[in-house]
């Protein structure tokens, strides 16, 4: 799975100095807890066995998000428009099985398995018949009730290139879908592209409106509206975070129904930025092994971006982007300057990094 949250601005750099006086002040001689005062959530996405991401579990098993939740692939959308169950049995980790269920619980409050469709010919053939609509609802309803998992994360993306008719059969299908989970005493989560100003084609008030427990903005990958012949943008600087943020608190103006996701990955692209040959979504096991990756504390300190907190740099005319914890914990105190009282990450697996406390 990969995940590109298109934007309709571009981003202004500003300091961590600045943005940091947003949050909220700190006793003298206390040690302050980046994540006080917020509900965390993560993702995790489907690999083979031996796969990096398979980390993913023993990751969350240090209760991270035990207060939170966990969000599993459980579905996939198929070219038909028919939904797939993905299942441990098939040989892959961090998909369904009873053991998996059990596993989630043990390790979080709330559970949202992930209905994820990628391609606008998959959305397209999921929301716009009746009959695949209503087979999608019963049968991710029926497993989210018969397991007694908190609801459904529904991840369809490629948003900008719906049309019109997608963007309303969309909106059909997440109130049948809200609808029947709400009947079971479930909620619905549906994640969204970052936007800062209104666009054609997606429109988060109403997503909202649709019935929607939680609309989750997925406040990352900026690196791809980076100009013509530009070093690639930072995946989440301060300035665009803060201005996504804003713009979603606009729409959806109650804390309690909004989720900021934030990146915890890396990626590598030519330099100057070659938006076609971006490699996105790399974990930090393998981020390490990129040619000049450094570990001694001085080095990645050099690195750190002001206008995001990632560590960037040039090897072999190739740029290496990645976020660290300090960068996580920046991110997060521009959010918690904004009232913002729910996160979630992308993604656990492969070693990415987390909060630092």
């Amino acid at each position: 799975m990969f995940r590109h949250a298109l934007t309709v601005t571009g981003v202004v750099a500003s300091t961590v100095t600045t943005l940091l006086a947003c949050t909220a002040s700190v006793p003298a001689g206390a040690t302050p807890s980046a994540t006080s005062g917020v509900q965390l959530q993560t993702w995790l996405y489907p690999g083979s066995t031996g796969d990096s991401t398979c980390t993913a579990k023993s990751e969350y098993a240090d209760n991270r998000v035990k207060n939170g939740a966990l969000n599993p692939e459980y579905w996939s959308v198929q070219s038909n428009g028919s939904v797939k169950l993905e299942t441990t049995a098939d040989g892959s980790c961090n998909t369904y099985s009873a053991a998996n269920v059990a596993d989630l619980k043990a390790h979080s409050t709330y559970q949202y398995p992930t209905l994820s469709g990628m391609t606008t010919a998959d959305v397209h053939a999921l929301v716009s018949t009746s009959s695949t609509r209503t087979a999608a609802v019963t049968k991710v309803t029926s497993l989210v009730s018969d397991a007694g998992l908190s609801g459904v994360d529904v991840d369809l993306e490629d948003y900008w290139s719906w049309s019109t008719a997608d963007f309303t059969n969309y909106k059909t299908f997440l109130k049948q879908l809200a609808t029947a989970l709400h009947a079971k005493g479930k909620r619905l989560q549906v994640d969204a592209p970052a936007m800062t100003e209104d666009a054609s084609f997606y429109d988060y008030a109403a997503v909202a409106a649709t019935g929607a427990d939680d609309v989750v903005i997925m406040a990352y990958d900026e690196e791809f509206d980076t100009a013509s012949g530009a070093r690639c943008l930072p995946i989440s600087p301060y300035d665009w975070l803060k201005k996504v943020t804003q713009y979603a608190q606009s729409k959806i103006p109650d804390p309690n129904r909004l989720i900021i996701g934030v990146p915890s990955y890396g990626y590598s692209a030519p330099d100057p930025c070659d938006l076609n040959s971006v490699t996105g979504n790399i974990q930090f096991s393998d981020m390490k092994k990129s040619p000049g990756f450094s570990s001694n504390p001085a080095t990645i300190e050099s690195r750190r971006d002001a206008s995001s907190g990632e560590i960037r740099w040039v090897s072999g005319g190739v740029l290496y982007d990645y976020v660290d914890s300090v960068a996580m914990d920046r991110k997060l105190a521009v959010l918690k300057g904004l009232g913002v009282t729910k996160v979630s990450v992308w993604s656990l697996g492969g070693g990415n990094p987390w909060f630092s406390n």
